[in-house]
């Protein structure tokens, strides 16, 4: 069985990607960034819900590599109380990713939820303890938050492991008939190989060892 990802995983991978490669730099990236910096000083208590495209500009921009284009829509229902914030996010649409046996496209449906909540403390308030991986302690006097990382984090966990065509009704692969074809051949010159042994070494199996 594949390991599971871990959210740690994405972050470390994140923090490096980030450090090696400058972002936000043109003025395109700066406003596709900016529809994700959700504004929580001055507005009112109770439910505010919005929506956000991610699209091949975002997945670029992002730095996921697997997604070669498609489109989700993220609808956000933020719920504001004295001292927290809490985020339920939907997201619906789908992807277009790289078979991983013929590396011909594939699309992904994908229809799933996610949650964050954010604890409003006070600036000294120091708590490594109650960290995790969907709360997030902030300042009391936060005027944004930025939710780039949140949503490229849900939708990189989301992504199935192996990404492959789905099997027919028969169970047979629907990928790319010619480089199944391929496939089948180098499989078959592989196990030609493994059997067509060295004579002089096929004499040893005879031997018998006390």
């Amino acid at each position: 069985m594949a390991a599971k990802i871990k959210k740690n995983d994405i972050r470390l991978l994140w923090k490096k990607y980030y450090i090696c490669t400058p972002k936000f730099t043109t003025m395109e990236e700066r406003e596709l960034h900016r529809q994700f910096k959700i504004r929580i000083s001055g507005i009112e208590l109770g439910k505010h819900c919005f929506s956000i495209d991610c699209d091949k500009e975002f997945f670029d921009l992002a730095g996921i590599e697997q997604l070669l284009d498609g489109r989700l829509v993220l609808r956000v229902e933020m719920e504001k109380s004295e001292k927290m914030v809490d985020f339920q996010c939907h997201f619906e649409g789908e992807v277009v990713a790289e078979c991983d046996r013929c590396l011909a496209p594939v699309t992904l449906p994908m229809n799933f939820d996610e949650r964050l909540i954010v604890k409003l403390v006070a600036e000294n308030y120091r708590s490594e303890e109650e960290q995790e991986d969907d709360i997030w302690m902030m300042d009391e006097n936060t005027y944004e938050i930025d939710l780039f990382h949140f949503v490229y984090e849900s939708i990189v966990l989301a992504l199935p492991i192996r990404i492959v065509h789905e099997d027919d009704a028969d169970g047979n692969p629907t990928c790319d008939p010619e480089v199944m074809r391929r496939l089948d051949e180098m499989n078959a010159e592989n196990t030609e190989k493994e059997q067509d042994t060295d004579p002089r070494w096929d004499a040893l199996k005879n031997i018998k060892l006390d």
